[in-house]
């Protein structure tokens, strides 16, 4: 894969995947456990509840023992915790806030949703991916746990997870004592000796990093790509870049929801089908629980992880990172996982299914439901539009 002038890959990586459902959240209290210097907790959901509370428990004891901890939630995804979580937050000396407000009305302009999920400690380990902090995304002995994943990283690219996250926690006019004023300036390297990088989507900032980077895969792809999409709602250049490759034989593998906590996005995806079946791409939606992962492999060479979904939201109502990772030993595992899940977990939706479940009414509330959404997305890439300095 090509990569960019600006944010090339870097070798010297040690990279892990982590699932959804306990191992994750252990890897990130282990984390958390053996910090010493500072931390920085950035969430779009941090939910009030068993999982949420065994999170914040681990960043109190932080906090008690002299670790510097920022922790910023996003004010619209976690707008539910309660004055006595909160004082438990601050009480414990961490440093924390929301980050911005749902609807700005100097200008009558929205703004951008913190939607990445990462933890940064000591500038030395980061954990990024797609999962919230709640119970849905740890499952019970009842109730198995939303489908994503995650990847713990050490390495260079931690110094540039520090420097986006010193600048959105420095973003507004804070005090000096609640600054962030770590910065790193040499970074281990390891064995591993894994290529990636980190992208980001921030629309205020004019970067569209991840979006590009899912393009260039698409266009450059030569044999095969798979592709987990909990919020599936491509533009119409992305269609036409899977459309091209697929017509020169890429064998191209999107997996979807069955069912899905947002209804309305998944009659509007599955407003695709019939774009996407007729031009030889495989569809398999996931069965088990709500499919919330955002990756994709492409040629066993090099895959992405993060909070990206592929959809205009993504593009511009929310602030999103990504792990791009050029290695194909990593990713010929990630893809052997993937695959794994595809047969034992997956059903695949072939044309004849497609035909007998389409109806004159699924079709006409799949396009309703369609043009909503690309309504909204319009408005939104107006509404987010940076207007004048800030």
């Amino acid at each position: 894969m090509k990569g960019s002038r600006k944010h090339d890959y870097k070798s010297g990586h040690s990279v892990e995947l982590l699932h959804s459902g306990e191992p994750f959240f252990s890897a990130n209290i282990h984390a958390i456990d053996k910090a010493t210097d500072y931390i920085h907790f950035q969430s779009y959901i941090l939910d009030e509840d068993e999982t949420g509370l065994r999170v914040v428990d681990a960043l109190v004891r932080a906090s008690e023992r002299g670790v510097r901890v920022y922790l910023l939630l996003d004010a619209f995804g976690t707008k539910y915790l309660s004055g006595d979580f909160i004082k438990k937050i601050e009480d414990a000396g961490i440093f924390f806030r929301f980050f911005s407000p749902a609807f700005i009305t100097k200008g009558f302009q929205l703004s951008l949703r913190l939607h990445h999920k990462v933890l940064l400690v000591d500038g030395k380990l980061a954990i990024l991916g797609g999962m919230n902090f709640a119970d849905r995304y740890h499952g019970t002995s009842r109730k198995k746990e939303w489908l994503d994943f995650a990847v713990m990283v050490k390495g260079p690219e931690c110094i540039h997870i520090n420097s986006i996250l010193r600048k959105l926690w420095n973003k507004t006019f804070i005090s000096r004592e609640e600054r962030s004023n770590e910065i790193i300036h040499t970074a281990t390297t390891y064995e591993q000796n894994i290529r990636l990088r980190v992208t980001e989507n921030n629309w205020y900032r004019n970067k569209i990093e991840i979006l590009r980077s899912y393009r260039s895969a698409f266009k450059h792809s030569q044999d095969h790509m798979i592709i987990f999409a909990s919020y599936f709602l491509p533009g119409r250049l992305e269609r036409k870049l899977l459309r091209i490759a697929s017509a020169r034989n890429v064998d191209i593998k999107i997996v979807l929801a069955a069912e899905s906590d947002a209804p309305i996005f998944k009659r509007a995806t599955r407003f695709l089908y019939d774009y996407i079946l007729r031009n030889n791409i495989k569809i398999y939606e996931y069965l088990p629980s709500n499919l919330h992962a955002k990756v994709a492999t492409v040629d066993g060479k090099w895959c992405t992880l993060g909070s990206y979904n592929l959809n205009h939201i993504s593009d511009y109502g929310s602030v999103e990172m990504n792990v791009d990772i050029l290695d194909q030993g990593f990713t010929e595992e990630f893809e052997k996982t993937l695959l794994k899940i595809i047969n034992n977990d997956c059903r695949q939706v072939t044309v004849e299914e497609y035909l007998k479940r389409k109806t004159w009414l699924s079709q006409f509330l799949g396009w309703i439901s369609y043009q909503m959404i690309r309504l909204v997305m319009r408005l939104m890439a107006q509404m987010t539009a940076k207007r004048g300095k800030t």
